[in-house]
């Protein structure tokens, strides 16, 4: 069989690729090894209520989602959360400290290190140390990079570290500070720190005003709805789309690609790979390690005690914390539909799991995550509903070598999808529909791949930048 373009993984990045060719008249083939499409877009039955056990919201700083749930005619609603802000928790002098995410920070850093909000979470002597930063030399235009976590703590003091930015790292971008740079996870805040010399400046010139997370949308009724929506407008413009197709092998042959999947061999004048980073590496044979699993959990419980969200739409755990959950989302005081849905006095709230953490999908994991975390003590007959959800490529792992990409694309073969965009929405669907128009720009020529022929362009090769200013209870790529 042979067909303009086969895409590879039916996430919301391969959906995107698909409809847009699909429209624009290309013969499209969409292969998906799991047995519903969608990637992380996920549903979950919670004790009657229909919810979100992966993404549950997508960062606003691109007109992305909104752009194709217009373009398409989906039809749906994008909603913002409520008025409640995230907390952060703490060990203190005096237990745990449960307190607001400051208002102006930029992955943790914070564009005024003495506002009250900076101060309540740093204490006097860490927020002060954080101040003197600001008059440190900065080290050249260029400095040589260190990791995030020795940037900061050398810059701005380890209580800056601990107290805020690794837990942020932790949470939203399920990775330690001391393992990732900061021209990787925020490319603008490192080019401003290169600018202006200092980490408290550029976090300064990027902040917004907003409390912490309200620079997200989500979708009324879920944000699974989105794929769900997305793969009928998809098929219904003519794109095949199959799961439970696991695909074996990608190679050139005799001027197309050649996708070996299930029992049968495809032959495409394209072949786009929009799939997790790790699943893309392992069909291009690309060694590397395997990502940490996330693991989400969600509960139905009754606690009136939670009708006055004491932790706001929810908790990020520093790691002094002793709970087994990095963070957590207090869904029902996040999202107004999801309140609407559930009988009073009754509560959904999620969990995502540290690295190495026991399980959290009973009862009493509920109720001991929710005394610690938001110090409200239930009883485990009070937990009605339990659902849990691993996700084995959903770190925000680096991309694709460039050089790589290139060479593949020169052979046919374009990447989408965490792979080529980096993590979250804002940058995932944006991308995907630039590199459609592009392959349907080429393909409506009648040329095959052959000598000369040029590659496609990878139109949106630098566009990995992550969320900023985004708290973990509002990251689009997982639960906090």
């Amino acid at each position: 069989m042979t067909v303009d373009l086969v895409v590879v993984g039916a996430g919301i990045g391969g959906l995107a690729v698909a409809h847009d060719a699909a429209r624009a008249g290309l013969d499209v083939v969409v292969l998906e090894e799991g047995d519903r499409t969608g990637g992380m877009l996920r549903r979950a039955d919670l004790g009657g209520v229909a919810i979100d056990i992966g993404a549950e919201s997508f960062a606003t700083r691109t007109t992305g989602v909104a752009d194709l749930i217009a373009d398409a005619g989906l039809g749906l609603r994008i909603v913002a959360p409520t008025a409640g802000g995230a907390h952060l928790a703490a060990v203190g002098d005096h237990g745990v400290l449960r307190a607001p995410l400051p208002r102006r920070t930029v992955l943790g850093i914070p564009a005024d290190p003495l506002a009250d909000d900076v101060v309540r979470i740093l204490g006097e002597a860490g927020a002060g140390r954080a101040a003197a930063e600001a008059e440190m030399p900065s080290g050249g235009r260029e400095p040589a990079e260190p990791s995030l976590a020795d940037l900061v703590a050398e810059r701005s003091g380890p209580a800056l570290l601990h107290r805020l930015v690794d837990p942020l790292c932790r949470s939203v971008y399920s990775v330690p500070a001391a393992e990732v740079r900061l021209s990787r996870l925020h490319p603008a805040l490192w080019r401003a720190f290169c600018d202006l010399g200092s980490l408290t400046a550029a976090a300064a010139s990027l902040a917004a005003p907003e409390r912490a997370g309200a620079a997200v949308g989500g979708i009324e009724g879920g944000m699974w709805r989105l794929a769900e929506e997305l793969h009928r407008a998809a098929t219904a413009q003519g794109a095949d789309i199959r799961t439970g197709v696991r695909v074996r092998q990608i190679a050139r042959e005799q001027g197309r690609v050649s996708v070996a999947a299930g029992d049968a061999t495809l032959r495409a004048r394209r072949v786009v790979l929009a799939t997790g980073t790790a699943a893309a590496r392992s069909l291009l044979a690309t060694p590397a390690a395997a990502p940490p699993v996330v693991r989400v959990a969600a509960a139905l419980v009754r606690a009136p005690a939670l009708d006055d969200a004491p932790v706001g739409s929810g908790v990020i755990a520093a790691a002094d914390v002793p709970a087994q959950a990095k963070a957590l989302t207090h869904v029902t005081s996040k999202w107004e539909w999801v309140a609407q849905a559930v009988p009073p006095g009754h509560h959904i709230v999620r969990f995502s799991a540290r690295d190495g953490a026991s399980r959290l999908g009973t009862a009493a994991d509920v109720v001991r995550e929710l005394d610690v975390l938001a110090g409200v003590a239930l009883d485990p007959a009070d937990v009605v509903a339990v659902v849990e959800q691993a996700w084995p490529d959903a770190v925000a792992a680096p991309p694709v070598d460039p050089a790589r990409r290139a060479a593949l694309a020169a052979d046919g073969v374009l990447l989408a999808g965490a792979a080529a965009a980096g993590t979250g929405l804002a940058s995932v669907v944006p991308h995907a529909r630039e590199l459609a128009r592009a392959l349907v720009a080429e393909l409506r020529g009648p040329s095959p791949i052959g000598p000369g022929t040029p590659a496609v362009p990878d139109p949106l090769a630098a566009a990995a930048t992550l969320t900023p200013n985004t708290p973990p209870t509002s990251n689009d790529r997982r639960t906090a």
